[in-house]
């Protein structure tokens, strides 16, 4: 019982640290994907209409969250001023890595993608490009 345990863990060691050090190195090269919004989009009828049809909610401070982030990844897109910020937000129980969800990363990328998707949609209502990996 012992001998078969030890692999199991020690693979399964070996996963979470791979995908930790992913997304710590997106998170170091990818801090934040930055987009130049018009004046009050937090506000606009486009935001708010986007935002509850993709599931995110207002945190507060021009913050809004998609996902908890516990054993999947949560987006973040905060407001300030006239620029929105886009983060992917992976929690490791003792951190959380946040990294542009552009980022070129291997991490979570055909879930990013469709969330990148998602956005483009609400880029184009404003007449912004679109978003594509880094």
């Amino acid at each position: 019982m012992m001998f078969t345990l030890f692999p199991v863990l020690f693979g399964l060691a070996i996963a979470f640290f791979v995908l930790w050090y992913g997304s710590k190195t997106a998170a170091d090269k990818y801090p934040v994907l930055r987009i130049t919004v018009p004046d009050n989009a937090e506000s606009s009828p486009e935001w708010q209409r986007w935002a509850q049809e993709n599931g995110y909610k207002a945190q507060g401070g021009g913050l809004w969250q998609k996902g908890t982030g516990m054993l999947t990844s949560a987006t973040e897109i905060r407001f300030e001023g006239n620029e929105m910020q886009v983060r992917e937000c992976v929690n490791y129980i003792f951190g959380i890595n946040r990294f542009a969800i552009n980022a070129p990363s291997w991490m979570g990328r055909p879930v990013r993608a469709v969330k990148i998707k998602a956005l483009n949609a609400l880029l184009a209502q404003w007449q912004i490009a679109p978003v594509s990996f880094g």
